[in-house]
């Protein structure tokens, strides 16, 4: 009889040793699994960000070569016109047909020339690099105050910025996206644009006193103009802040490191 209940102890202890074993397998398993479940999860997660990185930089140096181009055709061919014409009426000039008329309309190709040059200059990514940013932000403010819609302000830290090249394209292609979203929807009359320098950061901050947005509203979908904002600062490490509701006007911080660190 004792020798049967040795064998029942012996049995159960078997058992519930076996029972606690499978269980501490299984729970292995199970914790192995959900590893291996969030790390496939994780490297799909990093594989789609750097894919839609790599689409993204393509986009963005398809645009600047489409720029490029664009903006060289303007110069060479349209410039090349507007030259020749100023060149004849020179001519007509110097044949002596001093006509009033003629003077005016010399000085006016004079000064479609000035503004393609610069308009062109603004899209020419070489020419905007060898400027410098600061230049080109300023050269953005002339032409809108030329439309006779804005008046603007400019304060800065500093005269020069350390800024790599790429940099440089990305935030200013960023900025004139801002002007261009100040000029279709915004409705303002002001733009102030303010360069802060704290601890080897550069605050970008572009104001506008236009009707503002509110972007929690149901109804506010974001255009093209603010995802590209967006999209740009994360490809160059940027932050974006923006500050806006309805008629209060909009104030959009770019944040971002002077030296390429």
């Amino acid at each position: 009889m004792e020798e049967v209940s040795k064998v029942i102890v012996v049995g159960v202890v078997t058992g519930t040793m076996f029972l606690l074993l499978f269980t501490l397998i299984m729970m292995m398993v199970l914790i192995n699994y959900q590893r291996r479940k969030k790390k496939l999860a994780y490297e799909k997660k990093v594989m789609e960000a750097q894919f839609e990185q790599e689409l993204l930089q393509t986009q963005l140096e398809m645009q600047e070569h489409t720029l490029k181009t664009v903006s060289q055709e303007i110069h060479d061919n349209v410039g090349q016109i507007l030259s020749l014409a100023k060149v004849n009426l020179n001519i007509l000039s110097m044949e002596g047909q001093q006509d009033p008329k003629i003077t005016e309309v010399k000085e006016l190709v004079g000064k479609a020339i000035q503004e393609l040059r610069a308009i062109s200059t603004g899209y020419f990514a070489d020419t905007l690099v060898e400027e410098g940013l600061i230049a080109a932000i300023k050269r953005e403010l002339t032409q809108l105050e030329k439309t006779g819609i804005f008046s603007t302000s400019f304060q800065a830290d500093t005269d020069q910025l350390s800024i790599d090249k790429t940099r440089t394209i990305f935030i200013y292609r960023m900025f004139q996206e801002i002007c261009n979203n100040i000029i279709k929807h915004a409705q303002a009359t002001q733009v102030a644009v303010r360069l802060i320098i704290e601890k080897q950061q550069i605050h970008m901050i572009i104001s506008d006193n236009g009707n503002g947005f509110n972007e929690s509203d149901e109804t506010f979908k974001p255009g093209m103009g603010l995802s590209s904002i967006r999209q740009r600062a994360l490809m160059i490490g940027a932050k974006v802040n923006i500050q806006s509701s309805a008629g209060q006007g909009t104030t959009i911080e770019l944040i971002f490191n002077e030296a390429n660190t």
